[in-house]
């Protein structure tokens, strides 16, 4: 996982707090997943798709020590298909700019 990555849970996926950190479940192949940490439920409910894994480890105030731990649990959310990782779409290409009629380009 990249520090600079934006990260997002998935679509089919939905996340639910519980007093002993949390649940994530799959709608698409209806597994249950566990979260022992409540500060993971809080992190994943930050990756919104709009802030980065960096940016959302700062918003959340995590430790230094703690954010390796933080990091290999998202990594392996991401190999089971919980979180997506959100590919930035490219900017369409502008148009060249006409030259009117009679004109001579600047």
């Amino acid at each position: 996982m990249e520090l600079t990555a934006i990260y997002r849970l998935a679509p089919y996926a939905a996340i639910r707090a519980e007093r002993f950190g949390g649940l994530i479940y799959r709608y698409d192949n209806r597994r249950l997943y566990f979260l022992h940490a409540p500060e993971l439920v809080g992190l994943l409910n930050t990756l919104d798709g709009a802030i980065t894994l960096g940016e959302a480890l700062d918003a959340l105030g995590a430790p230094e020590p703690a954010r390796g731990r933080y990091i290999h649990a998202l990594a392996q959310l991401e190999r089971l298909g919980v979180m997506t990782r959100v590919v930035p779409e490219a900017p369409e290409p502008s148009a060249p700019h006409a030259v009117a009629a009679g004109s001579a380009p600047a």
